[in-house]
């Protein structure tokens, strides 16, 4: 199948070095970045949620290994972390940056990186939240986002998506348009206002892509256990991306995330320097959330403890919620087929979309569900009714069925879980599940095998049959 290309008018691009995507990368290296600025669009102004003029960001700065980050912002996380789960709307989001603050000092996600983003703020101690960027720095976080949500912001739609490669990595592309609506000087800085008359109507943005993982599985000093944390920052997908646009641009930032093996704590921590990453990153859990921040806004909020000469968050978004904007039905699998043959668990997963199936992947251990170790990964193959654009590049299979192989191991269950996204990038991801109910998959006998005969007959009679299906026009999905 044919890449999907569009024709874009370039007015700049930067690339900086890229780093392979193997299975499992290490440390936390620059990865690439490719920005490009477009032609004018007719992008209108979006309704957000609850009337907000925008998706506020809330930084959460907590520890594992913190008494009071243990009682106040992490039970805060996980119920705004809930909350999100059952509104599709997205009317904020959430990243938290683990640190060494408290305790024993040992929370093992605690990053170089996410230390950091903490000094970019430098607050007095965790816990701390610091909502659109130090508009508001408070430990009430869902009364702070409320506040900011509904503050005037230079007005722009901002959106995120995200795929996994087959190879270790996930390509991720946000596209910001500033709407440009009136002339918004920053009211804070008089002296500045005769250079805000002089550039006109233009924002000077900066997109950050951070990369989280939803409930993650690690060990807490204070609670003396295994917990689960939600939107544990794990890194970013190239560095920052800055630029200006006049009013009705669109920049669009391109970049890949490898998923890491490895984590450098700080000094400070119990175990400094680089280190095995344990919990290992779950891919099924992964999560982008890209922020625009706006480089002439240093509005302060009337509540408490603004953080002084630092810019404001304008806008954010994740996968979902651009879906929810865009009114895109996320992909979903609607059933899976399990076969066991010449030591392979194979799979065959139906998929439902109207926008089609581009690219799907199966995760896979042989240990548990929420397993911390590392988790493989195999790409699918995809059958179906090719869907094309208007110049004839196909980019989607409607109708489509995964296809794929896991190997067995003598004496281990198998668990996995499918990442796909459809002909417009959404990107979703199926529960985690064990093959055959998590009985034991062992590799197939030496031998003729009369029953394994009769089920690879069956399986090459299904898929010829299906094949001369697939070949029919798409006249929409088998499921509507």
């Amino acid at each position: 199948m044919k890449g999907r290309v569009s024709a874009v008018s370039l007015v700049a691009v930067m690339v900086l070095t890229m780093l392979g995507a193997p299975l499992a990368a290490s440390g936390e290296s620059p990865q690439e970045i490719i920005e490009y600025t477009l032609e004018t669009t007719n992008s209108e102004p979006r309704d957000y949620p609850n009337g907000w003029t925008h998706r506020p960001v809330v930084e959460v700065f907590t520890s594992l290994s913190c008494s009071p980050c243990m009682s106040n912002s992490e039970p805060q996380v996980i119920s705004m972390h809930e909350a999100l789960k059952q509104d599709n709307s997205q009317p904020y989001t959430i990243i938290t940056f683990h640190q060494t603050n408290g305790g024993a000092g040992d929370d093992p996600t605690a990053s170089q990186a996410a230390k950091d983003r903490y000094n970019h703020y430098s607050p007095i101690g965790t816990p701390d939240g610091e909502i659109d960027g130090g508009y508001i720095q408070s430990q009430d976080l869902m009364a702070s986002v409320e506040e900011a949500g509904q503050r005037d912001v230079a007005p722009t739609t901002l959106n995120v998506t995200q795929t996994y490669n087959g190879e270790g990595a996930f390509t991720v592309t946000a596209s910001l348009v500033y709407l440009g609506e009136g002339f918004n000087p920053d009211l804070t800085d008089p002296t500045g206002i005769p250079q805000d008359i002089a550039d006109g109507d233009t924002l000077d943005y900066e997109i950050q892509l951070f990369m989280i993982e939803h409930d993650v599985y690690a060990f807490s000093s204070e609670h003396g256990g295994m917990v689960i944390t939600p939107m544990v920052y794990r890194g970013n997908a190239g560095q920052p991306a800055t630029g200006s646009l006049a009013a009705g641009e669109e920049a669009v930032v391109m970049a890949e995330w490898a998923i890491p093996s490895e984590i450098e704590h700080p000094s400070g921590h119990a175990t400094p320097g680089l280190q095995p990453m344990n919990p290992m990153v779950v891919p099924g859990n992964i999560e982008v959330v890209a922020v625009v921040y706006d480089q002439n806004d240093e509005s302060k909020s009337s509540s408490p403890n603004p953080k002084q000469g630092l810019f404001r968050a304008i806008n954010s978004a994740t996968p979902k919620s651009t879906a929810y904007d865009a009114q895109n039905e996320m992909p979903t699998v609607m059933q899976i087929d399990e076969t066991i043959s010449d030591g392979n668990a194979n799979i065959m997963a139906f998929f439902d979309d109207e926008d089609g199936i581009g690219t799907a992947s199966v995760f896979y251990n042989y240990e548990s569900s929420n397993f911390t170790g590392e988790w493989y990964s195999q790409s699918l193959e995809i059958q179906g009714s090719e869907i094309c654009d208007e110049e004839g590049v196909c980019y989607a299979y409607g109708d489509a069925t995964g296809i794929g192989s896991i190997p067995a191991v003598e004496g281990k269950a198998i668990y996995y879980q499918l990442a796909f996204a459809d002909g417009k990038q959404n990107y979703n991801t199926h529960e985690v599940q064990s093959f055959a109910g998590g009985s034991i998959v062992a590799p197939a006998p030496a031998g003729f095998d009369y029953v394994l005969l009769g089920v690879i007959v069956s399986i090459v009679l299904a898929c010829g049959a299906f094949t001369i299906w697939a070949r029919m026009p798409y006249t929409g999905t088998y499921f509507d």
